[in-house]
């Protein structure tokens, strides 16, 4: 019996190693990541900039606590920025939740309001906080939080009536690609609405970009592709390529808000995330891996166009393919043949969160496999 928990729905594979776009197993089996540990690895694993990163981090200064200066933590919060037009300072935390967290308090404690508008397709994690303000209704309902009428609110994504959005509100908090929730990009010009009004009275807009983030949509930030410019977001996910960090993204004028102690975490930005935040940023930019990631994504549309009944959504490396299969069979086929893919609350939605770093030949194995799963599946 493992000693482990049981909260994991755990594939039947024993992962003993990982490098490049490649997992290997105790039975010899090499699987093509197409689903990146999460959204984790943007670099594929076992990157040697990475390795080396950590290593030199943990050899020099492996850890102290945020009482004192490191000047590491301050080039990674550039790297962070990445040059933005609109936001200056970043707070570090351990993930994508925490960070979701410290918008969640910073809007409440800066606006002097309680209401939280999300959507209702959304997951921003599963911390109290987070998870009280989470749509999908699987995540929601496992834990009985009664939730004030006064503290959250819901609307559905594209949805034209804004005015749930009211001088109550305290925040919008938006994923920038709705993930867990299908795969689902804004419609073209709805976000720009949606920040029209959060100024029209007083709300901050807050884009969650734990997953749609650091490059994964084409962009550094994902709400550069949506066309806004939010007072907050979030990161995590990608940021630390396999090492545990998130951040807190904000305005000058909020930033002129924050005090001592106003949020604080014990290991969130700690050395050796911050030696691999920087280096992340440094090799996503170096390498162009951006452009990468729209070029991957226009070879899977362009070779799956052909399927009159499949779609693809989202953009970069987070995509969504919706089969005429139920998507837990398209998996498991897939995984039958070396691939790995994720699912979502679609169905029939397959989730794809792969390395930046993929090749042509790669994407081919993954594209393959699917044409040829495709053709074997029942539907349904």
């Amino acid at each position: 019996m493992s000693a482990l928990l049981p909260v994991y729905p755990r594939l039947a594979l024993d992962l003993v190693r990982a490098d490049g776009c490649w997992l290997t197993t105790s039975d010899g089996r090499r699987i093509l990541d197409m689903y990146g540990a999460h959204a984790v690895c943007p670099l594929g694993h076992a990157h040697p900039e990475l390795t080396e990163a950590l290593t030199t981090a943990h050899r020099t200064l492996d850890f102290y606590s945020n009482s004192l200066h490191m000047a590491v933590q301050e080039r990674a919060a550039e790297a962070v920025l990445g040059g933005s037009a609109h936001l200056s300072h970043v707070h570090f935390v351990n993930s994508g939740t925490e960070a979701n967290e410290s918008a969640l308090h910073l809007a409440r404690r800066v606006t002097g309001r309680q209401t939280v508008v999300t959507l209702a397709e959304s997951f921003h994690g599963r911390t109290l906080g987070s998870l009280s303000v989470t749509g999908l209704s699987a995540y929601r309902g496992r834990v009985p939080l009664d939730v004030p009428a006064s503290w959250h609110r819901m609307v559905a994504l594209g949805d034209e009536d804004l005015s749930a959005i009211d001088h109550d509100v305290a925040a919008v908090l938006v994923e920038s690609v709705v993930s867990l929730g299908g795969v689902r990009m804004p419609p073209d010009g709805w976000l720009s609405k949606v920040a029209a009004r959060c100024a029209e009275v007083g709300a901050l807009l807050v884009l969650d970009e734990v997953q749609g983030g650091v490059g994964r949509l084409g962009t550094w930030f994902g709400h550069e592709t949506l066309g806004v410019r939010p007072d907050m977001v979030t990161l995590a996910k990608s940021l630390g390529g396999g090492f545990p960090v998130g951040a807190l993204v904000v305005t000058p004028a909020l930033a002129a808000k924050v005090t001592h102690s106003e949020l604080g975490t014990t290991f969130g930005g700690g050395p050796m995330a911050a030696a691999m935040v920087e280096t992340v940023a440094r090799v996503i930019r170096r390498d162009g891996l951006m452009d990468r990631v729209l070029a991957i994504e226009a070879r899977i549309r362009s070779r799956l166009a052909a399927h009159d009944d499949v779609a693809v959504r989202g953009r970069g490396a987070l995509l969504g393919i919706v089969t005429p299969a139920p998507a837990k069979v398209v998996r498991d086929a897939l995984l039958a043949r070396d691939v790995i893919v994720g699912t979502s609350s679609d169905p029939h939605g397959l989730r794809l969160l792969h390395p930046y770093v993929l090749t042509d030949a790669e994407v081919d194995v993954f594209l393959d496999a699917l044409q040829a799963v495709l053709a074997e599946v029942p539907r349904g």
